[in-house]
C-alpha cells in the first residue's frame, strides 16, 4: 500500500528551488532546503506551503479516513484507487493490464462447484446417517410390546422404511444441483421432524419401555451429529468462498 502511494506522490510536479527556500514541512517542521527529490512531494494545490516530506503525507494519510488533503489549506488531492488482480498481488489501476483480469464467470464457476462439492458431502452424510437412524428406528419399532396391537405403529414402521427409500432418491434427484440439494435436505429434515413428532404422539397411546427410549435417544443423537456435520461444512463454504 506504501510504495502505491509513494508511486502516486513521486508523480506530482517538483518545485523549484526558488519555492523551496526556507521553507519548512508543517508536518515535522523540519527544513526542506537541502533533501533530494524524492524525499519530498508538492501536492497539486501548490499554495504557499504545499511542500512536505513523502514519509510525513504517507503517515498523515494513515492517521485516520479522509486524509489526503494538503495540511496548509485543506485542499484535497486524488490517490487512485487499487485493484486486486490475484490473491496477495495488488497493483494501481493505471498500472492494470486488462487480459490480467480474472474472468468474472471463471470465478463465479468456481465458487458454484466448490458449492456443489461440500452440498454433495453435505446430502451424502445426511442421507447416510439419517437411514441408519431408521433402520434402527424400524428395529426398535417392531420389538416394542404394543406393535402387535397397535396399527399406528406398525405404519410407522412402514413410513420408517419408506423415508430410507427417500434418501437414496434425493441423492440421485439432486446430484450437481445446488438448488435440488437445498429442497431435498429443506424436505427431508421436515419429513424426519413429521415423523418424529407421531412418534412423541404415539407415546401418549401405547407403552413405554425401554424400546422407546431408545428410538428417542437414536433420534436426537443422530439429528445432532447431522446438524453439527452440516454446519462445519457450510462454516468451510464460507471461508472458502470468502478467499476465492
Amino acid at each position: 500500500m506504501d510504495n502505491h502511494i509513494i508511486t502516486i506522490l513521486q508523480k506530482f510536479e517538483k518545485p523549484d528551488t526558488t519555492f523551496l527556500k526556507d521553507k519548512e514541512c508543517l508536518i515535522c517542521l523540519e527544513s526542506l532546503d537541502d533533501l533530494e527529490s524524492n524525499k519530498f512531494v508538492q501536492l497539486p494545490c501548490k499554495c504557499s506551503n504545499s511542500t512536505y516530506h513523502i514519509d510525513c503525507i504517507i503517515k498523515l494519510i494513515h492517521s485516520g479516513k479522509n486524509k489526503n488533503f494538503c495540511p496548509h489549506c485543506k485542499s484535497i488531492y486524488e490517490i487512485p484507487l487499487q485493484i486486486q488482480v490475484a490473491r496477495n498481488q495488488i497493483v494501481p489501476y493505471t498500472e492494470i493490464n486488462t487480459n490480467q483480469l480474472p474472468n468474472l464467470a471463471q470465478i463465479n464457476q468456481e465458487i458454484r462447484n466448490v458449492q456443489i462439492t461440500n452440498l454433495t458431502k453435505i446430502i451424502i452424510i445426511h442421507g447416510l446417517s439419517n437411514s441408519v437412524m431408521n433402520v434402527i428406528n424400524v428395529i426398535a419399532t417392531r420389538v416394542c410390546v404394543d406393535y402387535d396391537s397397535s396399527t399406528e405403529l406398525q405404519v410407522l414402521m412402514l413410513v420408517y422404511f419408506f423415508k430410507i427409500f427417500v434418501n437414496y432418491s434425493n441423492f440421485v434427484y439432486s446430484k450437481n444441483s445446488i438448488e435440488k440439494i437445498k429442497d431435498c435436505l429443506i424436505y427431508s429434515y421436515a419429513f424426519q421432524l413429521i415423523l418424529f413428532g407421531f412418534f412423541i404422539y404415539m407415546l401418549t397411546k401405547i407403552k413405554n419401555d425401554s424400546k422407546t427410549t431408545v428410538i428417542i435417544v437414536n433420534n436426537v443423537l443422530f439429528s445432532f451429529a447431522d446438524f453439527v456435520y452440516r454446519k462445519s461444512i457450510e462454516n468451510k463454504m464460507i471461508n472458502t468462498v470468502n478467499v476465492v
